[in-house]
């Protein structure tokens, strides 16, 4: 998982584990530097990714992951930012699988 914010990735995880996933145990990764290094030692069969990162965006995530995954992982934005939405769509035409707005998940508090 490629997000920034320690509680939006709990919330992830949370919506996951509540729609009946109980093998999702992937990393949480902030920076291009740990996503790439995690990317090449444990390539994963699903990334799930913010859309504004430090440093780089989702854009530039899916574009590492499609040259570095053998088999070229789903990859789905998970986003809190409607305005995102034109950005993403545009991203889908370059071969992410999916999005989901973060504000979309019921939270557990």
């Amino acid at each position: 998982m490629l997000e920034d914010d320690a509680a939006d990735a709990e919330l992830t995880k949370f919506a996951l584990r509540k729609g009946g996933d109980t093998l999702f145990g992937g990393a949480r990764v902030e920076t291009r530097e740990d996503y790439m290094k995690e990317l090449q030692e444990r390539p994963p069969g699903l990334i799930l990714s913010d859309y504004s990162l430090p440093g780089f965006n989702g854009h530039d995530a899916l574009e590492i992951a499609r040259g570095a995954v053998p088999g070229n992982a789903h990859f789905i934005f998970v986003t809190g930012t409607m305005g995102e939405e034109v950005a993403i769509t545009e991203t889908l035409k370059s071969g992410a699988t999916d999005y989901v707005f973060e504000n979309a998940v019921d939270a557990p508090w």
